[in-house]
């Protein structure tokens, strides 16, 4: 997901909740918390709950081939 900012650039999101991430992966909750996991993409602050983004791509690539 890419956020468009006014001028015109664009800035590539790197980590999201767990709702974005099903959006840009349309996986479900369980499966995309799961996946998170095996990547070592999830990221605790207090009680939020991210997923970094770049993690979970090069693991999707990496079990992809």
């Amino acid at each position: 997901m890419d956020l468009e900012l006014e001028q015109g650039f664009k800035v590539e999101m790197k980590s999201g909740k767990i709702d974005r991430a099903c959006q840009r992966y349309d996986l479900g909750r369980n499966t995309m918390r799961r996946i998170a996991e095996e990547a070592g993409a999830v990221i605790r602050i207090g009680r939020v709950y991210l997923i970094n983004f770049s993690k979970v791509d090069a693991y999707l690539d990496e079990i992809s081939e």
